[in-house]
């Protein structure tokens, strides 16, 4: 069995955040997409995914093991994109939010973005990334265990 299914209420959590950036995720988020940017995102996971779909090596040699591997990195990409998004956003609100306190309040203009549905739906993407990833951590456990005497 994987440490990841041994020690869940562990790794269920986040564990590589500070308490600091726990408190503001979005920092995070644009310390990352300043480090890289999408098409870098997308270089690395390219050859992460040729090295592991041309291999032999459990669990990638079974076709619906490297197509659960597309699968993941296909949602993976899209929450990127999405965190992408709620970055550029968050820092145009704040922009016009800066712009909004030297005048008048302003009404939303109709047909204005609903950031708390585009979270609901970044929320509901990420969690089908983490059911994903279970899906793929279980097949690995199975492989390994299968490979350790």
């Amino acid at each position: 069995m994987s440490h990841f299914h041994q020690h869940q209420e562990f790794y269920d959590k986040p564990i590589r955040l500070s308490a600091e950036e726990k408190n503001d995720p979005l920092k995070v988020i644009d310390e990352f997409f300043t480090d890289y940017n999408l098409s870098e995102i997308r270089e690395i996971n390219h050859d992460v995914d040729r090295v592991c779909l041309s291999s032999d090596t459990p669990p990638f040699q079974d076709p619906e093991e490297r197509d659960l591997l597309i699968s993941y990195r296909e949602s993976e990409e899209k929450v990127l994109e999405a965190a992408s998004i709620l970055l550029e956003s968050q820092k145009a609100s704040q922009q016009s939010g800066k712009l909004l306190r030297s005048s008048k309040a302003m009404k939303c203009p109709e047909g204005a973005l609903d950031l708390d549905e585009l979270q609901n739906r970044v929320l509901d993407i990420q969690l089908k990334v983490a059911e994903l990833c279970q899906i793929v951590v279980k097949a690995w456990g199975e492989k390994i265990k299968l490979l350790v005497p």
